[in-house]
């Protein structure tokens, strides 16, 4: 048989035993020495036999009340234990943070950010899950992630995808390299030869451009592919190669050189997404701002 029972009139049954009188437990829990008794009464009701025996100067524990009493308390203090730490959570003050990201935005615009937010929410733990644009969706769409930061793409109906910036594509090099000097611009067409390193086709950026240079008729001007960022740009520095990156990221900020790609210019949007039927955290909710702000400039 289940027994119908309150959390208030255990908390206050566990006040009772530890001051052993009615005056002092009630003003511990800042009630009335009459609404502790009735506490007490609604316990004793629940469990069909009494908790206390009552003499005139203080109460003593039935056999029922001490087993009562055993079990409860470390029951008591866990659950105020997980309530604390549900607030701080909530707060951002505890717990990981885990977000999703199109690659190019968590290598150039997070480092930027993250001081403004580790400010306000220093001990927040950031998880930064960075890949391809359905991988974004997905982790978003799973609960895995609290929101992501994802290029266009055909969002299920569990997700809210809102638009956040603009971006185009820009030719990233050396400083010196001698095919991005004295330009402002550079067409597409004039790609071919100047060894492009791309990330894999699956990358929303390779999508987005092999789609739209197809949509032309003009050559793709990939020399060479391959999976990861870092050894894109790592080709980029050390070598002589040339890579294509939205213009949303940092090239300058590693030492290297960017100029607009034109003739067509290429025009897409990111998103911040989330699921319609979660609200973002404290936390979670500032760090999507900061990122908003540093997108846009």
């Amino acid at each position: 048989m289940r027994i119908q029972y309150s959390v208030d009139d255990l908390r206050g049954f566990c006040s009772l035993v530890r001051l052993g009188q009615y005056t002092d437990a009630a003003e511990q829990l800042s009630i009335t020495p009459s609404a502790l008794s009735r506490r007490i009464q609604n316990l004793e009701r629940a469990i069909g036999g009494k908790v206390f025996d009552r003499t005139t100067r203080k109460v003593l524990l039935t056999p029922a009340g001490v087993a009562l009493y055993e079990r409860v308390v470390p029951l008591l203090s866990d659950l105020d234990s997980g309530l604390t730490e549900a607030a701080r959570v909530a707060r951002g003050e505890e717990g990981a943070l885990v977000i999703a990201t199109v690659a190019t935005v968590a290598y150039s615009k997070l480092p930027q950010v993250l001081p403004d937010f580790s400010k306000r929410y220093p001990k927040a733990f950031v998880s930064i899950r960075d890949g391809i644009a359905a991988s974004i969706a997905t982790l978003v769409e799973e609960r895995v992630a609290e929101f992501g930061i994802s290029t266009h793409m055909s969002f299920g109906p569990a997700l809210e995808a809102r638009p956040i910036a603009p971006y185009g594509f820009n030719l990233i090099a050396a400083s010196a390299h001698p095919a991005l000097k004295r330009r402002k611009s550079i067409a597409w067409a004039d790609l071919p030869g100047l060894r492009v390193v791309s990330l894999n086709r699956l990358s929303s950026t390779r999508l987005q451009v092999d789609d739209e240079l197809a949509g032309r008729a003009l050559p793709t001007p990939w020399y060479m592919e391959v999976d990861q960022l870092s050894t894109l740009l790592g080709f980029v520095q050390n070598w002589g190669f040339t890579a294509v990156l939205p213009s949303t990221f940092d090239a300058k900020a590693i030492g290297l050189r960017s100029v607009p790609l034109t003739e067509p210019e290429i025009q897409r949007e990111l998103f911040l997404v989330k699921r319609r039927d979660a609200s973002l955290s404290p936390h979670g909710a500032y760090l999507a701002d900061l990122l908003t702000v540093a997108l846009h400039q």
